[in-house]
């Protein structure tokens, strides 16, 4: 098995980290870390999916002969757009942030569509998509950690589950979005992607993971 291989079943096993957190915390689990526990849970399915297409060419979809997993990653997206403005919706306390996250949410839907049925199409695999994402899902944290420094109280950051979060998110989409933009011209080189990819996939997932362990503490 290759290197690239191994990474990449690591990363989908790694969707496990925060689901086992989440298990483990289940009876201190607030509202917003029940909502990013579903969010992993069904994140965790989708990539339980992929693996099956990978390994086992097990799909609906064919393309050339080979099992297309694309349509499902195209899927993904929305629901990833949907989760993320609900959590962070939740996590912003000015009414104001909670509006721009609908707001951005909404822009985001609405491109992953335009670009799944108009541009890229449901059969290739979504890098526009995913860059819409990630800039979405960067604007949000950067919000949020806006939020964290403009607040009056005193918090213990390492106790605030959406600082982990948004740390999670923050160092998957500002890597991934490169990636993702570049993926097309990268030719013989697309391995070297998915290795990148993977590593970043896994170490997101073990930020998640501590922010569904976390037992938040308001002030101090």
């Amino acid at each position: 098995m290759s290197t690239s291989l191994l990474l990449q079943n690591l990363s989908s096993l790694s969707a496990l980290l925060p689901i086992a957190a989440a298990i483990v915390n289940r009876r201190h689990l607030n509202h917003l870390q029940k909502i990013a526990a579903a969010f992993f849970i069904i994140s965790g399915l989708f990539d339980f999916s992929l693996l099956l297409v990978m390994h086992f060419n097990v799909t609906l979809i064919t393309t050339g002969g080979r099992a297309n997993n694309a349509p499902l990653i195209h899927l993904f997206l929305l629901v990833s757009v949907f989760f993320y403005a609900l959590i962070y919706f939740n996590a912003f306390n000015k009414l104001t942030l909670k509006r721009t996250s609908i707001v951005f949410a909404g822009i985001a839907g609405v491109l992953i569509l335009i670009n799944a049925f108009f541009i890229e199409g449901l059969l290739k695999f979504p890098s526009i998509g995913n860059t819409i994402l990630s800039v979405t899902l960067i604007l949000l944290s950067l919000l949020y950690f806006w939020q964290l420094l403009d607040q009056v109280e005193i918090v213990r950051l390492e106790k605030q589950p959406m600082f982990w979060i948004s740390a999670g998110v923050l160092s998957y989409c500002s890597i991934n979005i490169f990636l993702f933009m570049l993926m097309r011209s990268l030719g013989p080189l697309s391995s070297n992607f998915w290795t990148i990819h993977s590593v970043i996939n896994i170490i997101a997932n073990a930020l998640f993971a501590i922010a569904l362990l976390c037992k938040p503490q308001k002030t101090i």
